[in-house]
Protein backbone atom coordinates (compact mmCIF):
# COMPACT_ATOMS: atom_id res chain seq x y z
CA UNK A 1 0.00 0.00 0.00
CA UNK A 2 2.23 2.78 -1.29
CA UNK A 3 -0.45 5.17 -2.54
CA UNK A 4 -2.56 6.80 0.16
CA UNK A 5 -3.30 9.97 2.10
CA UNK A 6 -2.51 10.01 5.82
CA UNK A 7 -4.73 12.38 7.78
CA UNK A 8 -5.16 13.73 11.29
CA UNK A 9 -7.62 16.09 12.97
CA UNK A 10 -7.52 18.15 16.14
CA UNK A 11 -10.76 19.27 17.76
CA UNK A 12 -11.83 22.33 19.72
CA UNK A 13 -13.69 20.33 22.34
CA UNK A 14 -14.77 16.77 23.13
CA UNK A 15 -17.20 16.70 20.20
CA UNK A 16 -15.84 15.01 17.10
CA UNK A 17 -17.62 17.55 14.89
CA UNK A 18 -15.50 20.42 16.29
CA UNK A 19 -12.45 20.02 14.00
CA UNK A 20 -10.10 22.99 14.40
CA UNK A 21 -7.11 21.80 12.35
CA UNK A 22 -6.39 19.33 9.58
CA UNK A 23 -3.17 17.67 8.50
CA UNK A 24 -2.89 15.54 5.36
CA UNK A 25 0.17 13.90 3.81
CA UNK A 26 -0.06 12.55 0.26
CA UNK A 27 1.98 9.45 -0.58
CA UNK A 28 2.59 8.24 -4.14
CA UNK A 29 4.64 5.15 -5.00
CA UNK A 30 5.99 5.01 -1.45
CA UNK A 31 7.15 8.64 -1.40
CA UNK A 32 5.67 11.67 0.35
CA UNK A 33 4.88 14.08 -2.49
CA UNK A 34 2.67 16.73 -0.91
CA UNK A 35 1.10 17.88 2.35
CA UNK A 36 -1.79 20.03 3.48
CA UNK A 37 -2.20 21.88 6.76
CA UNK A 38 -5.16 24.09 7.56
CA UNK A 39 -6.59 25.70 10.65
CA UNK A 40 -10.38 25.35 10.70
CA UNK A 41 -13.00 27.55 12.33
CA UNK A 42 -15.19 24.96 14.08
CA UNK A 43 -17.91 27.51 14.89
CA UNK A 44 -17.94 26.03 18.39
CA UNK A 45 -16.56 26.81 21.81
CA UNK A 46 -13.02 25.71 22.66
CA UNK A 47 -12.37 23.61 25.74
CA UNK A 48 -9.34 24.44 27.87
CA UNK A 49 -8.24 20.81 27.96
CA UNK A 50 -8.12 20.59 24.17
CA UNK A 51 -6.21 23.86 23.95
CA UNK A 52 -3.65 22.47 26.39
CA UNK A 53 -3.11 19.50 24.05
CA UNK A 54 -2.82 21.18 20.64
CA UNK A 55 -2.31 24.86 21.66
CA UNK A 56 -4.85 26.13 19.11
CA UNK A 57 -7.01 28.99 20.42
CA UNK A 58 -10.20 30.67 19.19
CA UNK A 59 -8.08 33.66 18.12
CA UNK A 60 -5.95 31.40 15.93
CA UNK A 61 -8.93 30.19 13.87
CA UNK A 62 -10.94 33.42 13.83
CA UNK A 63 -10.30 34.06 10.14
CA UNK A 64 -9.91 30.41 9.06
CA UNK A 65 -12.32 28.60 6.74
CA UNK A 66 -15.05 26.37 8.10
CA UNK A 67 -14.75 22.64 7.41
CA UNK A 68 -17.14 22.65 4.46
CA UNK A 69 -15.13 25.32 2.65
CA UNK A 70 -11.88 23.45 3.29
CA UNK A 71 -13.25 20.02 2.28
CA UNK A 72 -14.72 21.27 -0.98
CA UNK A 73 -11.40 22.95 -1.82
CA UNK A 74 -9.50 19.63 -1.70
CA UNK A 75 -12.04 17.26 -3.23
CA UNK A 76 -9.97 16.73 -6.37
CA UNK A 77 -6.95 15.67 -4.29
CA UNK A 78 -8.70 13.17 -2.06
CA UNK A 79 -11.48 11.65 -4.16
CA UNK A 80 -11.07 7.89 -4.73
CA UNK A 81 -7.95 7.79 -2.54
CA UNK A 82 -7.14 5.43 0.33
CA UNK A 83 -7.24 7.49 3.56
CA UNK A 84 -5.13 6.30 6.49
CA UNK A 85 -5.27 7.53 10.11
CA UNK A 86 -3.72 6.44 13.36
CA UNK A 87 -6.78 5.59 15.48
CA UNK A 88 -9.50 5.70 12.85
CA UNK A 89 -12.06 5.27 15.63
CA UNK A 90 -11.56 8.99 16.27
CA UNK A 91 -10.40 10.59 13.02
CA UNK A 92 -12.71 8.59 10.77
CA UNK A 93 -15.79 9.47 12.76
CA UNK A 94 -14.63 13.08 13.11
CA UNK A 95 -14.60 13.23 9.31
CA UNK A 96 -18.02 11.61 9.07
CA UNK A 97 -19.53 13.87 11.73
CA UNK A 98 -18.24 17.05 10.08
CA UNK A 99 -19.54 15.95 6.71
CA UNK A 100 -22.92 15.42 8.36
CA UNK A 101 -22.74 18.71 10.28
CA UNK A 102 -22.29 20.74 7.09
CA UNK A 103 -24.39 18.45 4.87
CA UNK A 104 -21.41 17.87 2.57
CA UNK A 105 -21.61 15.38 -0.30
CA UNK A 106 -18.67 13.05 0.55
CA UNK A 107 -15.94 11.86 -1.75
CA UNK A 108 -15.42 8.14 -2.30
CA UNK A 109 -12.65 6.75 -0.09
CA UNK A 110 -11.41 3.56 1.49
CA UNK A 111 -10.10 3.80 5.04
CA UNK A 112 -7.38 2.08 7.07
CA UNK A 113 -6.00 2.51 10.58
CA UNK A 114 -2.29 2.18 11.46
CA UNK A 115 -3.27 1.63 15.10
CA UNK A 116 -5.27 -1.47 14.18
CA UNK A 117 -2.66 -2.69 11.71
CA UNK A 118 0.14 -2.28 14.26
CA UNK A 119 -1.76 -4.23 16.91
CA UNK A 120 -2.10 -7.17 14.53
CA UNK A 121 1.37 -6.98 12.98
CA UNK A 122 3.50 -5.98 15.99
CA UNK A 123 2.43 -8.36 18.73
CA UNK A 124 3.23 -7.81 22.38
CA UNK A 125 3.98 -4.09 22.41
CA UNK A 126 3.14 -2.37 25.72
CA UNK A 127 1.52 0.49 23.81
CA UNK A 128 0.39 1.21 20.26
CA UNK A 129 0.18 4.98 20.59
CA UNK A 130 1.59 6.99 17.71
CA UNK A 131 4.52 8.37 19.69
CA UNK A 132 5.46 4.92 21.03
CA UNK A 133 5.44 3.36 17.55
CA UNK A 134 7.47 6.28 16.21
CA UNK A 135 10.10 5.58 18.87
CA UNK A 136 10.07 1.89 17.89
CA UNK A 137 10.71 2.66 14.22
CA UNK A 138 12.91 5.71 14.72
CA UNK A 139 10.35 8.04 13.13
CA UNK A 140 10.72 11.68 14.13
CA UNK A 141 7.68 13.22 15.83
CA UNK A 142 8.88 16.59 17.12
CA UNK A 143 5.45 18.19 17.57
CA UNK A 144 2.98 15.52 18.69
CA UNK A 145 -0.69 16.65 18.49
CA UNK A 146 0.05 19.07 15.66
CA UNK A 147 -2.21 17.71 12.92
CA UNK A 148 0.40 17.85 10.15
CA UNK A 149 3.16 16.36 12.32
CA UNK A 150 0.87 13.48 13.33
CA UNK A 151 -0.25 12.93 9.73
CA UNK A 152 3.39 12.84 8.62
CA UNK A 153 4.24 10.31 11.34
CA UNK A 154 1.20 8.20 10.37
CA UNK A 155 2.33 8.21 6.73
CA UNK A 156 5.85 7.09 7.65
CA UNK A 157 4.47 4.42 9.99
CA UNK A 158 2.22 3.08 7.23
CA UNK A 159 5.19 2.87 4.88
CA UNK A 160 7.24 1.02 7.52
CA UNK A 161 4.44 -1.51 8.04
CA UNK A 162 3.97 -1.87 4.29
CA UNK A 163 7.64 -2.61 3.67
CA UNK A 164 8.29 -4.77 6.71
CA UNK A 165 5.20 -6.95 6.31
CA UNK A 166 4.78 -6.82 2.52
CA UNK A 167 1.32 -5.25 2.53
CA UNK A 168 0.92 -5.18 -1.23
CA UNK A 169 -2.85 -4.82 -1.48
CA UNK A 170 -6.06 -5.20 0.50
CA UNK A 171 -5.99 -8.99 0.11
CA UNK A 172 -2.51 -9.29 1.65
CA UNK A 173 -3.57 -6.97 4.46
CA UNK A 174 -6.57 -9.16 5.22
CA UNK A 175 -4.57 -12.38 5.02
CA UNK A 176 -2.02 -11.07 7.54
CA UNK A 177 -4.24 -9.02 9.84
CA UNK A 178 -7.91 -10.03 9.25
CA UNK A 179 -8.64 -6.33 8.64
CA UNK A 180 -10.88 -5.05 5.85
CA UNK A 181 -10.77 -1.37 4.80
CA UNK A 182 -13.55 0.97 5.80
CA UNK A 183 -15.67 2.87 3.31
CA UNK A 184 -16.69 6.51 2.93
CA UNK A 185 -19.12 7.30 0.13
CA UNK A 186 -22.10 9.53 -0.56
CA UNK A 187 -24.34 6.70 0.66
CA UNK A 188 -22.36 5.04 3.42
CA UNK A 189 -19.76 5.26 6.16
CA UNK A 190 -18.14 2.20 7.68
CA UNK A 191 -14.96 2.11 9.69
CA UNK A 192 -12.36 -0.56 8.97
CA UNK A 193 -13.45 -4.05 10.02
CA UNK A 194 -11.27 -6.10 12.33
CA UNK A 195 -12.26 -9.76 12.20
CA UNK A 196 -11.80 -11.85 15.31
CA UNK A 197 -9.01 -14.37 15.31
CA UNK A 198 -10.22 -17.90 15.84
CA UNK A 199 -9.46 -19.49 19.17
CA UNK A 200 -8.04 -17.73 22.18
CA UNK A 201 -9.06 -14.14 22.92
CA UNK A 202 -6.23 -11.66 22.36
CA UNK A 203 -6.69 -8.96 25.02
CA UNK A 204 -4.04 -6.76 23.41
CA UNK A 205 -6.43 -6.17 20.51
CA UNK A 206 -8.97 -4.34 22.68
CA UNK A 207 -8.98 -0.65 21.74
CA UNK A 208 -7.86 1.67 24.51
CA UNK A 209 -9.85 4.85 25.14
CA UNK A 210 -8.09 7.97 23.88
CA UNK A 211 -9.95 10.33 26.22
CA UNK A 212 -9.94 8.45 29.52
CA UNK A 213 -9.56 10.14 32.90
CA UNK A 214 -5.84 10.43 33.56
CA UNK A 215 -6.50 10.35 37.32
CA UNK A 216 -7.81 6.78 37.25
CA UNK A 217 -5.28 4.43 38.89
CA UNK A 218 -5.32 2.14 35.84
CA UNK A 219 -4.64 4.91 33.31
CA UNK A 220 -1.52 4.08 31.33
CA UNK A 221 -0.90 0.93 33.39
CA UNK A 222 -0.39 -2.59 32.07
CA UNK A 223 -2.80 -5.10 33.57
CA UNK A 224 -2.91 -8.92 33.49
CA UNK A 225 -5.79 -11.15 34.65
CA UNK A 226 -5.43 -14.56 36.21
CA UNK A 227 -7.92 -16.87 37.92
CA UNK A 228 -11.70 -16.99 37.46
CA UNK A 229 -13.52 -13.68 37.79
CA UNK A 230 -16.98 -13.84 39.38
CA UNK A 231 -18.68 -10.72 38.02
CA UNK A 232 -17.20 -10.37 34.53
CA UNK A 233 -15.79 -12.42 31.73
CA UNK A 234 -12.09 -11.75 31.25
CA UNK A 235 -12.84 -9.87 28.02
CA UNK A 236 -15.46 -7.70 29.75
CA UNK A 237 -13.01 -6.87 32.55
CA UNK A 238 -10.28 -6.07 30.03
CA UNK A 239 -12.67 -3.72 28.21
CA UNK A 240 -13.37 -1.92 31.49
CA UNK A 241 -9.61 -1.46 31.88
CA UNK A 242 -9.27 -0.16 28.32
CA UNK A 243 -12.14 2.29 28.88
CA UNK A 244 -10.12 3.76 31.75
CA UNK A 245 -7.01 4.12 29.60
CA UNK A 246 -5.36 0.96 30.93
CA UNK A 247 -3.57 -1.59 28.75
CA UNK A 248 -4.82 -5.21 29.00
CA UNK A 249 -2.07 -7.80 28.51
CA UNK A 250 -2.23 -11.50 27.70
CA UNK A 251 0.78 -12.39 29.83
CA UNK A 252 3.13 -10.94 32.42
CA UNK A 253 6.27 -9.09 31.35
CA UNK A 254 8.53 -6.38 32.76
CA UNK A 255 5.96 -3.73 31.77
CA UNK A 256 3.16 -5.22 33.89
CA UNK A 257 1.90 -3.04 36.76
CA UNK A 258 -1.10 -4.96 38.14
CA UNK A 259 -2.21 -8.58 38.38
CA UNK A 260 -5.97 -8.85 38.89
CA UNK A 261 -6.63 -12.14 40.63
CA UNK A 262 -9.95 -13.97 40.44
CA UNK A 263 -10.97 -16.29 43.30
CA UNK A 264 -8.51 -14.31 45.42
CA UNK A 265 -9.23 -15.90 48.80
CA UNK A 266 -9.35 -19.49 47.52
CA UNK A 267 -6.13 -19.09 45.57
CA UNK A 268 -4.25 -17.38 48.38
CA UNK A 269 -5.55 -19.72 51.12
CA UNK A 270 -5.43 -23.05 49.27
CA UNK A 271 -2.35 -22.21 47.26
CA UNK A 272 -3.85 -23.10 43.86
CA UNK A 273 -1.64 -20.60 42.06
CA UNK A 274 -1.49 -20.18 38.31
CA UNK A 275 1.81 -19.90 36.48
CA UNK A 276 1.05 -16.20 35.99
CA UNK A 277 0.66 -15.69 39.73
CA UNK A 278 3.81 -17.62 40.53
CA UNK A 279 5.74 -15.57 38.00
CA UNK A 280 4.31 -12.36 39.49
CA UNK A 281 5.33 -13.32 43.03
CA UNK A 282 8.84 -14.16 41.81
CA UNK A 283 9.11 -10.76 40.11
CA UNK A 284 7.90 -8.99 43.26
CA UNK A 285 10.49 -10.85 45.36
CA UNK A 286 13.13 -9.69 42.91
CA UNK A 287 12.14 -6.06 43.43
CA UNK A 288 9.66 -5.48 40.62
CA UNK A 289 6.97 -2.86 41.46
CA UNK A 290 4.05 -5.10 40.68
CA UNK A 291 0.79 -5.22 42.64
CA UNK A 292 -1.56 -8.20 42.97
CA UNK A 293 -5.16 -7.15 43.65
CA UNK A 294 -8.46 -8.97 44.09
CA UNK A 295 -11.49 -8.65 41.84
CA UNK A 296 -13.21 -6.74 44.67
CA UNK A 297 -10.42 -4.16 44.81
CA UNK A 298 -10.40 -4.00 41.02
CA UNK A 299 -14.10 -3.02 41.02
CA UNK A 300 -13.46 -0.30 43.62
CA UNK A 301 -10.57 1.14 41.61
CA UNK A 302 -12.50 1.13 38.33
Amino acid sequence: MKNFIAFDFETANSSRHSICSVGMVIVKEGKIVDSIYQLINPEEEFDGFNISIHHITPHDVKNSPTFDVFYNSIRDKIDNQLMVAHYLAFDGYALRDNLTKYEIHPCNNQLLCTYQLSKRLLRGKPSYSLDTLCQYYGIELPNHHHALADAQACAELMLKLTDEHELLDFDSIFNKTRIRPGILSPNDYRSSLVSKNKGKIDLSEIEISSDADTENPFYGKNIVFTGKLNLFTRKEAAQLIANKGGIPQNGINKETNYIILGDFEEVMIKGNKSSKLEKAEKMINEGKELEIISEEDFIKMI
